[in-house]
């Protein structure tokens, strides 16, 4: 089969339709709204959008950290392109004031990255109903009521906008080895849910959604949550042991998800949408650096 001409003018579109590299990778002008953003991933997703030209509102409902986040911004020549809210995720009022402090403040909203989540530990024989609670109404509805009043700020501004939805690879990965967050594994599936169908709905106004899902990483919110204080002290060492026996080759780099998070924001991934981007260092695929010794787990009696 020859080459046609009308073969040589397709491959002139394509040359027509290629926007410069560099601008595929840039968030240059944009605004964006990143609750969670004043510490951990939602911290270092924050830093790279600013480095990539944004303007950024980061909400969170800590007061300490609003306080260490916004001086380490500032220092980093980023004070007149960042903005902290006061949010608490789980209430709806807030979240939908959150927008429009977004809104009036930048004068607009192009791209939306949620990092805010919460967790701890305990069985789910043992797990108490006030954590259950307070973890789904973090993890599930503040993600719901955030993609509500976000989209509907977009949609009514016909706003061609990213959404990008934290989660996690514990919907599928049994860890630690004897459980212990069974409520968090839980939620985070329902955000992967939530994010195929919300992009479902909005891809015909060309608002595109995905989800990231990271493994384990050395935050400051991974290391404050602890064994629920609502169980026993004789329960709370037993998780403590369990998570003993839990080994991997190390905590995969913070910085490593956060660029995902920030590519999924650009126009490189105008053509992603509905998907659970897997950013766990190959973990799910039981790909480490070494396997475990049979030597780290407890004796069968």
């Amino acid at each position: 089969m020859s080459f046609q001409p009308a073969d040589k003018a397709m491959l002139e579109g394509y040359i027509k339709v290629a926007r410069p590299l560099e601008d595929m990778f840039s968030v240059k002008g944009k605004v964006a709204l990143v609750p969670g953003g004043s510490s951990g991933l939602g911290f270092d997703i924050a830093l790279r959008l600013l480095q990539g030209g944004a303007k950024v509102v980061i909400a969170s409902n800590s007061e300490v950290e609003k306080e260490a986040a916004m001086d380490l911004l500032t220092q980093q020549g980023y004070g007149d392109r960042v903005q902290f809210c006061f949010c608490d995720v789980r209430e709806e009022e807030q979240v939908e004031k959150l927008v429009s402090f977004t809104v009036e403040t930048f004068g607009g909203l192009d791209i939306f990255i949620n990092s805010a989540a919460t967790w701890n530990y305990a069985h789910l024989y043992d797990l108490p109903r006030e954590d259950l609670e307070k973890v789904m109404d973090t993890n599930v509805n503040g993600s719901f009521f955030l993609v509500k009043y976000v989209s509907r700020y977009m949609v009514e501004n016909g706003v061609k906008g990213k959404m990008v939805l934290i989660a996690s690879n514990s919907p599928w990965m049994p860890y630690p080895v004897f459980g212990g967050y069974s409520h968090y594994a839980a939620s985070k599936g329902a955000v992967i849910a939530l994010a195929t169908q919300a992009a479902k709905e909005l891809k015909r106004f060309g608002i595109m959604v995905n989800a990231v899902a990271p493994g384990g990483m050395v935050t400051p919110g991974s290391a404050g949550n602890l064994a629920s204080d609502l169980i026993s002290e004789e329960k709370q060492d037993e998780i403590y042991d369990e998570l003993m026996a839990w080994r991997t080759d190390g905590q995969q780099p913070v910085d490593e998800v956060a660029i995902i998070a920030y590519a999924l924001a650009t126009p490189m991934a105008d053509g992603i949408t509905g998907e659970c981007v897997v950013a766990d260092s190959g973990a799910s695929h039981n790909i480490f650096r070494f396997q475990p010794a049979i030597e780290q787990y407890p004796p069968e009696d």
